[in-house]
C-alpha cells in the first residue's frame, strides 16, 4: 500500500512537471510569434517607404524625360527657322503678349482651357500640339509660320497677326 501511494505521488509530481513545462513552452512560442509579427510589420513599413520613394523617382524621371523632349523640340525648331515666341521672348513683355495672343486664339478655337496669363506652360504647349494635330500640322508645340497662319482666324477683335510679322519680329531680335 505504501508502495502504491508512493507511485501515485510520483505520477502526480511527474505530471505536474510535464504540464508546467508545456505551458512555459507554449508561452515562449507565443512570445516568439509576437516578435516575428512585429518584425514583419516593421519590414512591411520599410517596403512601403521604399515603394513610395521608387514611385517618386519614377515620376521625376518621367518629368525629366519630358523636359528633355521639349528642349529637343525647341532646338529643332530653332535650327529649322521656326519662331517659338513663348520661348525666344520668355519673360519679356512682348513675349508674354504674344503668348497671351496664342492662348487667346487657342481658347477661341476651343483647344485651351486654362487662364490667359502669358505663360507658355504645359497646358499651353499641350493645346498648341492638339491644335496642330487637328489642323494637319506637325504637332511639335512650336508656333511657327504655318501654325500662326492657322491660328490667325481665331484672333480676338480681328487684330490678326500675320506669320510674316512674327518672323520679322523674331529675326529682328
Amino acid at each position: 500500500m505504501k508502495r502504491l501511494g508512493f507511485v501515485v505521488l510520483a505520477l502526480i509530481i511527474l505530471s505536474t512537471f510535464t504540464m508546467s513545462g508545456c505551458s512555459s513552452a507554449q508561452k515562449k512560442l507565443s512570445e516568439d510569434v509576437k516578435g516575428i509579427k512585429t518584425k514583419v510589420d516593421t519590414l512591411e513599413t520599410r517596403v512601403e517607404g521604399v515603394e513610395t520613394k521608387q514611385s517618386e523617382v519614377e515620376r521625376l524621371a518621367m518629368e525629366q524625360a519630358q523636359r528633355v523632349e521639349e528642349l529637343k523640340a525647341e532646338r529643332a525648331a530653332r535650327s529649322s527657322g521656326k519662331t517659338n515666341v513663348g520661348i525666344k521672348n520668355k519673360g519679356s513683355r512682348q513675349g508674354k503678349e504674344h503668348t497671351r495672343e496664342i492662348q487667346t486664339c487657342l481658347k477661341n478655337a476651343g483647344f485651351y482651357k486654362g487662364e490667359v496669363d502669358g505663360v507658355k506652360g504645359r497646358k499651353t504647349r499641350g493645346a498648341i500640339k492638339k491644335f496642330q494635330s487637328a489642323n494637319g500640322l506637325t504637332a511639335d508645340g512650336v508656333v511657327g509660320k504655318k501654325t500662326w497662319e492657322a491660328l490667325n482666324k481665331y484672333t480676338s477683335g480681328g487684330a490678326a497677326l500675320s506669320a510674316g510679322s512674327v518672323e520679322e519680329e523674331a529675326s529682328a531680335k
